[in-house]
């Protein structure tokens, strides 16, 4: 064998055995990062309410279906086979959070994901809108006529004016609290952004199943919203390394 060959050979071998550990430990990272921590918890279950017609929802819902099928013009012509029945996903009105001072204290890394409250048919969605504080929200316009975000909310005040379908505008949330929001054009339009100090929070699917990961160990309460207000709270002690079930039922709710 030449020199030359023989040499490209050890050489070979060395750099074989220098990068051999770099592979181990990044791959024994990626193995890391995909199991959960030893040192958090998941708190998880089902949340089932019980379902009754919401007569005052219903009344609003025929009164604008009549309204806009006799309003004419551009309204009119764009509600054409749209409903406007209410938003009955569970995942667009339910949300699980924990409530602890320990985890206000922070400080958290904000999500690079921008969040979205749509207005469409006529609807905002979801309903209800869980975010962290210093997250930039979007509400675009996906309906075929004008609508006007606004809110009076302590914790966020602004009005975004009115706008034409397929635009957007944002609104960045800096200061906890709950933010109700309104169309000024469509009375009936409403929403709630639940602006909160930690990332301890989800929504659950339309079955009602949710889940909180990573949760670190301590006592808290775990809240369940719907609609319009926190329905049920539920105390618990979380310990490291735990799989904790944790059911909502909650009487007399759509």
């Amino acid at each position: 064998m030449p020199k030359s060959r023989h040499r490209n050979s050890i050489k070979s071998i060395i750099l074989l055995h220098l990068a051999f550990p770099a592979l181990m430990i990044a791959q024994e990272a990626s193995t890391t990062e995909k199991r959960p921590s030893p040192s958090t918890a998941e708190i998880h279950g089902r949340i089932s309410l019980s379902k009754r017609e919401d007569t005052h929802g219903a009344n609003m819902r025929a009164q604008m279906s009549g309204m806009y099928s006799i309003h004419g013009g551009n309204e009119a012509s764009s509600l054409t086979g749209t409903s406007l029945s209410s938003p009955g996903k569970l995942s667009e009105r339910a949300v699980v959070y924990l409530e602890s001072d320990d985890l206000n204290q922070g400080p958290y890394v904000s999500s690079a994901k921008t969040p979205s409250l749509d207005q469409r048919n006529l609807q905002f969605h979801p309903q209800v809108l869980p975010v962290m504080v210093g997250t930039k929200v979007e509400f675009p316009n996906r309906d075929n006529l004008f609508h006007n975000v606004f809110s009076y909310s302590q914790a966020k005040e602004f009005d975004l004016g009115r706008y034409p379908k397929d635009d957007s505008r944002s609104v960045t949330f800096d200061r906890p609290g709950v933010v109700r929001v309104y169309c000024d054009i469509h009375s009936h339009m409403s929403a709630t952004i639940l602006v909160l100090k930690h990332p301890y929070f989800t929504s659950p699917d339309d079955s009602g199943v949710y889940v909180l990961s990573r949760v670190p160990p301590g006592k808290y309460r775990v809240v369940l919203w719907y609609d319009r207000d926190p329905v049920e709270r539920k105390n618990v002690e979380v310990k490291a390394g735990e799989d904790l079930q944790l059911d909502f039922t909650n009487q007399g709710r759509e």
